[in-house]
């Protein structure tokens, strides 16, 4: 009976840890697609948002490195693999936790932190061609204009006084419009875009922020199970051994 729970330990831990090889090139390439979706904003997001994805992606090669071993060992039934597959699993156990809780904080303060850097850049519109990009293509992308709204630009353009005009990304023209076009505070709704962009664009951040969440919540569970079984597994063989192979 023994031999027979022996037997199904060791290969259900075999296929954990084909599965962790699965999963490792998983919450790599999730870290790899938020990093880059962030890159393309980067002047607009603060570091914080670039450590979690950066942090993810090394988790995944170590992962990958480690569910290796583990696979082995496991098949081989060797005593000293199992064990340090063990202990690496539980390190990755703790780093694993800190990026869930590090990736549901970021998701909770994701649109307070895109506020702050929206505010920050706002005043290099006019200054800073890289910038005057990202805020045309935020804008445009997520259907949105100024941090809360509209008048937000007011100041750092410099029109409150004068003609109160907007960026051109502020406002969706028809295709194909043959005329002279101000985009203005004066400018009627829809045409006019009306939400601000700390709350879409912000959204759309936070989601990436949850989906790293998600991706260690799942890998946290599936590690608890391989540390349980990799200990339980490496105790049988050596006692079936009577010794380290």
């Amino acid at each position: 009976m023994l031999s027979k729970i022996f037997t199904t330990v060791k290969y259900t831990l075999v296929t954990i840890n084909f599965l962790f090889l699965i999963t490792g090139i998983i919450i790599l390439a999730v870290g790899s697609s938020v990093q880059s979706a962030y890159n393309g904003y980067h002047e607009l997001l603060s570091e914080r948002f670039f450590s979690l994805p950066a942090f993810c992606i090394a988790t995944g090669v170590i992962i990958f490195i480690i569910a290796f071993f583990g696979f082995y060992g496991a098949f081989k039934e060797n005593y000293l693999m199992i064990m340090a597959f063990a202990g690496a699993m539980v390190c990755m156990f703790i780093f694993q936790l800190s990026a869930c809780i590090a990736g549901y904080a970021l998701k909770g303060n994701a649109e307070a932190l895109v506020q702050k850097q929206l505010y920050e850049t706002m005043q290099l519109y006019t200054h800073d061609v890289v910038v005057t990009r990202l805020w045309d293509e935020v804008q445009e992308d997520f259907s949105c204009c100024g941090v809360n709204n509209a008048s937000d630009w007011l100041a750092p353009l410099g029109t409150a006084n004068t003609d109160q005009g907007l960026p051109l990304s502020c406002c969706q023209f028809p295709f194909g419009t043959i005329t002279v076009f101000n985009c203005t505070m004066a400018t009627p709704a829809p045409t006019l875009r009306t939400e601000g962009c700390s709350t879409a664009f912000g959204a759309w951040v936070q989601s990436h922020a949850g989906s790293i969440g998600l991706a260690g919540i799942f890998l946290v569970l599936l590690q608890a199970l391989a540390v349980v079984g990799a200990v339980w597994l490496a105790k049988m063989s050596r006692e079936e051994h009577g010794a380290y192979p």
